[in-house]
């Protein structure tokens, strides 16, 4: 796995680099909007997290804010469930990043900024990761205050 730099980017659009499985490292805020983000423009999202609580309290938190956006956007109480429950349906929790990092195109990691965490995370990571035949699988590294 490496980070995508701007001429691998300029490499991945020439590409057409078609992204379909996110995912993403941690379900805080910042991570449970990007798996969010992600879900609702139809990729399938695997949401990272260290235990089953911190992944059902990021689930509740997407379902809260998806009922939101679906209350302001939807022609309609049907189509707001509809797009609720689709988007939902595109994210699932592991606990396990190494056993589904081989099947994502894009692995976002969204912890408290730790250079030497966030590189080990990464060492060990690429270890279970399959390089794709355009681009190898690409990192991207959100940042957030600690």
């Amino acid at each position: 796995m490496h980070s995508m730099s701007s001429s691998s980017t300029a490499t991945a659009s020439a590409n057409k680099i078609l992204v379909k499985h996110v995912m993403v490292i941690n379900g805080g805020l910042m991570g449970s909007r990007i798996a969010q983000v992600a879900a609702a423009t139809d990729h399938t999202v695997v949401l990272v997290d260290q235990t089953e609580d911190i992944l059902a309290k990021s689930r509740k938190g997407i379902e809260e804010s998806l009922q939101k956006v679906a209350k302001k956007f939807a022609e309609s109480p049907k189509s707001a469930d509809k797009f609720v429950a689709k988007t939902l349906s595109s994210i699932s929790p592991s606990m396990d990043a190494a056993s589904v990092v081989h099947s994502t195109d894009l692995l976002v990691e969204a912890t408290v900024e730790n250079l030497q965490v966030t590189n080990e995370l990464f060492k060990r990571l690429d270890k279970f990761a399959v390089e794709h035949k355009s681009l190898p699988a690409t990192l991207l590294h959100c940042r957030s205050q600690a």
